[in-house]
């Protein structure tokens, strides 16, 4: 994989500087393993929790369990939400037409290329 990331032919210039698109690509797809875990991982650690309460005799052990679980889901609602909105703000801020600053590139092109850490070259 690090000889990917070092092939010049391979790459997109973004604000004078060249970034391989196998970099693209790697960000795009922890951000997918994110978007794809953090559920995943809820339902594993909820039905433990659930497991746990169902399990234990105790009132204040139920209600410790719902608290973990609670807490849980709000977490992960959290994580979910922030990928979501910077996700929206980087598509919005890169269709945005603007005029060409000293070196001739444009806000856009380098939200553009900030969409594609998101989204990966295709």
């Amino acid at each position: 994989m690090i000889l990917n990331l070092l092939d010049v032919a391979d790459t997109t210039l973004c604000n004078g500087i060249l970034v391989p698109n196998e970099l693209f690509n790697t960000v795009a797809t922890i951000i997918k393993g994110i978007k794809i875990a953090v559920p995943v991982l809820l339902i594993i650690f909820g039905m433990l929790d659930f497991a746990k309460s169902v399990i234990a005799k105790e009132e204040d052990d139920v209600k410790k369990y719902r608290k973990s679980f609670i807490s849980r889901v709000i977490s992960a609602v959290i994580v979910f939400l922030i990928v979501f909105v910077v996700q929206l703000a980087v598509n919005l801020l890169a269709s945005v037409e603007d005029t060409n600053n000293q070196n001739g590139q444009t806000v856009s092109d380098i939200w553009n290329c900030s969409k594609k850490f998101i989204s990966g070259v295709k």
